[in-house]
């Protein structure tokens, strides 16, 4: 994360969009529990990448990777149809 001049801070594209996914996810879906759900959503968000990764031949390096990658294709669609 970074500031900008004038003290605001900077949101990194990668974070956005994985928040917006998620956001997005979750006002569809409608859960009881927001935090559950966020546990669940961004767990298989990550299962989804290794498995992706691994497919690919490569080897998962960091959580700090970017989440979001044109393999992986639309996340609210992945997560809502499993």
């Amino acid at each position: 994360m970074s500031r900008s001049e004038g003290g605001r801070i900077t949101v990194p594209d990668e974070l956005r969009d994985v928040l917006l996914e998620f956001t997005i996810s979750y006002l569809l879906e409608q859960p009881g529990d927001v935090v559950e759900y966020a546990v669940d959503f961004f767990h298989k968000l990550q299962e989804n990448r290794a498995s992706n990764l691994l497919r690919l031949g490569e080897a998962v390096e960091s959580p700090d990777e970017s989440v979001i990658s044109t393999e992986e294709g639309n996340v609210v669609n992945v997560f809502i149809n499993i």
